[in-house]
């Protein structure tokens, strides 16, 4: 793995309101280039909230976002080509087989030749135990099938930075711990920086460098990799 000291993301007093109540309360951290930090916390500890703020699906009331040294609010555009996410809505297009689907994400972020796009697809699929459902519409498969087609329309552009909001969901034990395998490979062999966020609190510590425990829209405890196994994690939430 190629360990940097870069940070990659800031996350500098970040709050999402409405009206009275706070999503998110003068949030800040930040997270270094070829990293994993596991984000955790009860429901409606604001894990979801972070998440959409940081892929720029919605924006804090207050606060700022810097990613590879860029302002949201001044390369949102060019920022957006970097990051890879999964949230609770799907991006995919029901109708649309697989691989049609793939096809316009590919073309969406033009990274490859027009030849190599159907055999990058392939490859994935494949990867993914898909190639028999590969010319099937969405709307043919299961929510764990679905789940893995959005893994895949992250990656398909080689983005810098992986945004996942509870990314295993659906997915049967086998595809979990392909999932695992993946991400750590990603890490350490393509340099992704990962932020997760996930209630699978196993999973967090086994492949995170850090965790950020939420409650109730602040953090309430950053937790590095020296120090998981001291502390019961559930016990901040």
């Amino acid at each position: 793995m190629n360990k940097s000291n870069r940070i990659l993301l800031e996350c500098d007093n970040v709050s999402k309101q409405y009206g009275f109540f706070f999503a998110l309360n003068n949030i800040s951290f930040n997270v270094k280039e070829n990293t994993i930090l596991g984000i955790v916390g009860a429901n409606g500890a604001g894990k979801t909230t972070l998440i959409k703020i940081l892929s720029g699906l919605s924006s804090p009331t207050s606060g700022k976002i810097l990613i590879n040294g860029m302002d949201y609010k001044e390369n949102s555009r060019n920022i957006k080509r970097l990051i890879g996410t999964i949230s609770s809505k799907s991006f995919l297009y029901e109708e649309l087989s697989i691989y049609e689907n793939l096809k316009f994400y590919s073309k969406l972020y033009s990274v490859y030749e027009k030849h190599e796009i159907k055999e990058k697809i392939e490859q994935y699929a494949d990867s993914f135990n898909l190639s028999d459902w590969i010319y099937e519409p969405i709307s043919y498969l299961s929510t764990g099938m679905k789940q893995k087609v959005e893994i895949i329309r992250i990656l398909i552009h080689n983005p810098s930075i992986l945004l996942l909001d509870e990314p295993f969901s659906g997915l049967d034990f086998n595809s979990i711990n392909l999932l695992i395998k993946m991400l750590q490979d990603l890490r350490e062999n393509e340099n992704l920086t990962i932020i997760l966020a996930t209630h699978k609190i196993e999973v967090i510590q086994q492949i995170s460098d850090a965790i950020l425990i939420l409650k109730r829209g602040k953090i309430n405890k950053y937790v590095p990799k020296t120090e998981m196994h001291k502390i019961k994690i559930e016990s901040y939430f």
